[in-house]
């Protein structure tokens, strides 16, 4: 048997191997696990639709929630899930693009919450992704108004992070709570927060800058250790950095579009398309 890595070592990219996982899916949008090790997809089988995939040998995808059976239509706008998270209470959250919602569903799925859908008066344009402080502040992204809105649930806070315009997709919290990472595809670049404990707005860092080559970064993960993984689009390949050092430390051939990535124990899982895959870096 090769061997991998471990707990603090990256494998060489000739030993890591690509599996596909889900094939066949109509599934384009975030993915996230539970900590039990459940697996929920985003627009799993049509927009606006979150699947799971329970933890345990040979089990088979099935419904979690669909959303169009709880919220109603804004104008011809239907509900289509994109960012997709689990909190520590199981709880799954989601950013409706379509309608513009942060909402929070009960591991059930028997209830549905509204978490936030406008601020300062105006109801939120297309919010794409979203991240959980270990506070439980929630960051959200819209790109087409160029803002990260910082949410603090128990308290009814809606408010903006950034003080800059930035055109975020992906976002990812840093396992300490400090640091949110966010790519911004149209920009070709991921740019990095500084996270205050105070409500007020900051201005974000540069981490990587792919304009030169036009490589359009799209989701971002955290493992346990803190090493930031890149899914690089159409380039078909996740880039591994140091955070704090602000070093590339591996880089990985995904074998097809890279959109949407989630790491749990010991292994990447990569969407694009209509395909998952899985990358083991830890055996």
């Amino acid at each position: 048997m090769v061997s991998l890595g471990n707990g603090d070592t990256l494998p060489p990219a000739e030993l890591v191997t690509t599996e596909l996982i889900t094939p066949g899916l109509k599934q384009n949008g975030g993915i996230a696990f539970s900590e039990q090790g459940d697996l929920f997809l985003a627009n799993f089988q049509k927009e606006g639709q979150i699947g799971k995939y329970s933890a345990g040998p040979n089990t088979k995808p099935e419904v979690f929630i669909d959303l169009e059976e709880w919220i109603s239509p804004v104008g011809d706008l239907t509900p289509r899930a994109e960012g997709i998270r689990v909190d520590k209470e199981n709880r799954v959250l989601v950013t409706d693009a379509g309608t513009g919602k942060l909402l929070r569903i009960s591991p059930s799925a028997h209830k549905l919450e509204v978490l936030a859908d406008s601020y300062d008066g105006y109801r939120f344009g297309t919010v794409k992704d979203l991240a959980i402080a270990p506070n439980g502040d929630l960051f959200v992204s819209s790109p087409h108004s160029g803002t990260i809105y910082r949410i603090r649930p128990d308290i009814g806070y809606v408010g903006i992070l950034n003080d800059d315009l930035v055109r975020v997709e992906g976002l990812a919290m840093s396992p300490n709570g400090k640091q949110l990472v966010a790519a911004e595809p149209d920009a070709s670049r991921v740019v990095v927060y500084d996270i205050p404990e105070d409500l007020i707005l900051v201005d974000s860092w540069t981490l990587v800058d792919f304009s030169p080559s036009g490589v359009e970064p799209k989701g971002v993960a955290f493992d346990e250790k803190g090493r930031l993984f890149l899914a690089l689009g159409n380039l078909n390949e996740v880039r591994v950095f140091d955070l704090e050092l602000g070093l590339e430390l591996a880089r990985y051939d995904v074998g097809g579009e890279a959109e949407n990535i989630s790491y749990w124990s010991g292994s990447l899982y990569i969407g694009g398309g209509n395909q998952m895959r899985r990358l083991r870096l830890r055996d």
